[in-house]
């Protein structure tokens, strides 16, 4: 039986003697999530014993699982057992157990995700006794709705450009946005004065910002190769893929702006003072390069198609980091034609 997120509660309160769910989905954190929640439910009450179970090891003995889940505790009236690993393979196994299901016993399996034509799906999607519930990357009003829950349980009183720094800022991946938010309430705690937006960028964007600016050298330069690892480790770090177009779209506006300064004919070193903030010392060099070198008609136009994925990205949570990925990736092969040497 299919539920939805707002039913998992009922579901766990309902299912005392035998209780078999399934999560799965793209959202590695949110299954992660769910799973913590679910035995948390259970565990509390102190009555049950939690097992980890991975199902490799069905391949050398088929009977482990069922021994597992019928095998009296000395300890513990009830038991959870969490099962890992889940193949196609097995489903002949969880079929068997749940026709004749063991009692005081709570029954998870986390997986990635998985397709329509997924036997392990489809029975759990079918079977009314047991459940599934299906996690998938949050869009924007499922991360606006984590934001909302986390300032109103912590009374921190984010303002609105907070919030809206932290919808281009946190993860798809809701274990790691929580991660995020972590930092912010545990900085609440330990300073009394209201939170600022300084702040928040402080908190949030410490090895990322560093990333992204390698990022936007490296695409500049026409270096497609490193310019896939490390949007490959920003995305995989959980940086919003929508994070990764804004910050080549600020960097590139600033080359614009540098470029219509001296257009008027102001030197290099003059037309960077308009900039705010200023240009690190160290990454001059390389700024003055691409100032030199990308066109502006160039300019304007990648500018332009960064808006565009941008938009996309919004529309399709799912595809965004494809989409980000072969954004980028466009324009840094661009780059290669502009600053051959």
């Amino acid at each position: 039986m299919i539920i939805k997120d707002y039913q998992l509660t009922k579901v766990t309160s309902d299912n005392k003697d035998f209780l078999c769910i399934l999560f799965y989905g793209p959202n590695e954190g949110l299954v992660r999530d769910k799973v913590n929640y679910t035995t948390q439910q259970y565990l509390s009450t102190n009555l049950y014993e939690l097992i980890n179970f991975n199902a490799k090891e069905l391949d050398n003995d088929p009977h482990t699982l069922d021994n597992i889940l019928r095998t009296v505790s000395m300890f513990y009236p009830n038991k959870i057992v969490v099962i890992e690993s889940i193949k196609e393979k097995y489903i002949k196994i969880i079929e068997k157990i749940i026709l004749n299901p063991p009692q005081k016993v709570v029954l998870i399996i986390k997986s990635e995700n998985l397709s329509r034509s997924s036997k392990i799906r489809s029975f759990f999607e079918s079977e009314k006794t047991i459940f599934t519930l299906a996690c998938y990357e949050d869009d924007i009003k499922s991360l606006m709705k984590t934001i909302d829950s986390f300032d109103q349980e912590n009374k921190i009183g984010f303002d609105r450009d907070i919030k809206s720094y932290l919808l281009q800022s946190l993860s798809n991946d809701r274990m790691i946005s929580k991660q995020e938010l972590e930092k912010i309430k545990l900085f609440c705690h330990k300073n009394s004065k209201k939170i600022e937006l300084d702040d928040i960028k402080n908190l949030l964007q410490d090895s990322s910002s560093k990333n992204l600016n390698i990022m936007n050298q490296n695409v500049m330069n026409g270096n497609t190769a490193k310019s896939s690892r490390v949007i490959g480790q920003l995305l995989s770090e959980g940086t919003n893929p929508i994070s990764l177009i804004r910050s080549l779209i600020n960097y590139i506006m600033r080359i614009q702006i540098t470029k219509i300064e001296m257009r008027k004919g102001d030197s290099f070193e003059n037309a960077i003072k308009a900039l705010r903030p200023p240009v690190f010392w160290k990454d001059k060099d390389i700024f003055q390069k691409h100032c030199m070198q990308w066109p502006i008609q160039s300019i304007e136009k990648i500018l332009s198609n960064l808006l565009e994925a941008e938009i996309e990205c919004k529309l399709n949570s799912k595809l965004s980091g494809i989409n980000c990925e072969k954004s980028i990736l466009l324009i840094a092969n661009k780059g290669r034609e502009y600053l051959r040497n």
